[in-house]
């Protein structure tokens, strides 16, 4: 009695044993390909600049008297920002209109000589040569007052000068003088910024700008790019979104208003212009941010990251043959923006069936089915 159940328990054993040490098999999940079209963001560095910027320069020498901003304040087109010392500038105007009334006094005086001498020469009571003399003097007395005249536009105008003002409406950006201190011809008293609209100037991979002309239709033309129905580059390309240094998305969408054509040969890219509307000067120039710019892509195949095997620089997807083993494929592709896919450019082919789990487990000739 007591030899059969251990016999018994024995075999209990040895067929708890083999069950432990059967592998349930991997179940591989297998997905057909299809071509789809995808938007893809792109997240592009990109640096903000006003839609017009400005270098303010003195016209004439002299000492700052006023200064009549604060730094970083918006300013009006025609509005004083310094005022230069023009005490110089005024005695200039007022000695130059002294040699005008100085000027307009001779030229009268001549006037009137030639005009005695013209009808006493017809009177046969002068000669011919004092008349020619007064009428010589008449016309080099015009040419003073022209001459006189000019000198106090110059000084009238270099007095004007002393008084710097805003050529456009923006914002101070750059203020390099402060009252009191000497301003030459070379210096800047500083610098604005129209940020009516904001450009943000971003880089362009050679390869991303040919993909991109290739995918919109877009051509060169003497007018910038534009597709074969005349629409200039920003009408055709999708519209822009910015994303501001604090992680937050500014609520005014952009275009693209200028594709550069010239490829720089140490970077390979090309600079890029978007403009943004900027109503509330929520955007300054000078600031940095990042361009999300919506790439479409046509025919790409849709597979999840369980799927890809990483070999350095690549990634490697397991293609099933007719005979249900598996092959490895090495395939252009890039992340999905929700990092769950990659969307896979080339290396793959319509109806290709690929094993998207467990992939860790397979190498070539692995039979999944």
């Amino acid at each position: 009695m007591l030899a059969v159940i251990l016999l018994a328990v024995m075999v209990t054993s040895c067929n708890r044993g083999a069950n432990k040490d059967k592998k349930t098999p991997i179940k591989y999940e297998i997905r057909v390909m299809k071509p789809e079209t995808r938007v893809y963001n792109l997240y592009i560095p990109a640096a903000l600049h006003g839609i017009s910027e400005v270098e303010v320069y003195p016209q004439v020498s002299g000492i700052i008297r006023e200064v009549n901003f604060k730094d970083g304040i918006k300013v009006t087109k025609g509005q004083t920002l310094f005022v230069i010392d023009q005490t110089e500038h005024k005695l200039k105007v007022q000695n130059a209109q002294a040699n005008l009334a100085a000027a307009k006094a001779q030229m009268e005086t001549t006037k009137l000589q030639y005009e005695t001498n013209q009808k006493l020469a017809e009177k046969k009571i002068v000669s011919e040569y004092v008349m020619s003399t007064s009428m010589n003097a008449y016309h080099v007395a015009q040419a003073a007052v022209q001459q006189a005249q000019a000198q106090l536009a110059m000084a009238q105008t270099n007095l004007s000068y002393c008084t710097v003002k805003s050529p456009i409406t923006g914002i101070i950006k750059e203020n390099g003088f402060k009252l009191g201190e000497m301003a030459d011809l070379t210096d800047m008293l500083c610098s604005l910024s129209d940020n009516s609209e904001i450009q943000a100037w971003f880089p362009y991979t050679e390869s991303q700008l040919l993909d991109l002309l290739d995918r919109y239709g877009l051509k060169p033309s003497s007018e910038g790019l534009k597709d074969i129905d005349g629409k200039t580059v920003g009408a055709k390309l999708p519209k822009l979104k910015l994303q501001l240094k604090n992680g937050q998305e500014y609520k005014h969408e952009g275009v693209v208003t200028e594709i550069g054509g010239i490829v720089d040969i140490k970077t390979g890219t090309v600079v890029c212009k978007a403009t943004f509307p900027n109503p509330d000067d929520e955007l300054r120039s000078g600031l940095s941010a990042t361009l999300v710019f919506p790439t479409k892509m046509n025919g790409v195949f849709r597979i999840p990251k369980t799927a890809a095997v990483h070999l350095q620089n690549q990634l490697l997807f397991y293609r099933v043959r007719k005979d249900g083993t598996v092959e490895g494929v090495i395939c252009e592709a890039i992340p999905s923006n929700s990092g769950m896919n990659y969307y896979v450019k080339s290396g793959l082919k319509s109806g290709d069936e690929v094993v998207i789990n467990g992939v860790q487990n397979l190498s070539n000739g692995t039979k999944v089915r």
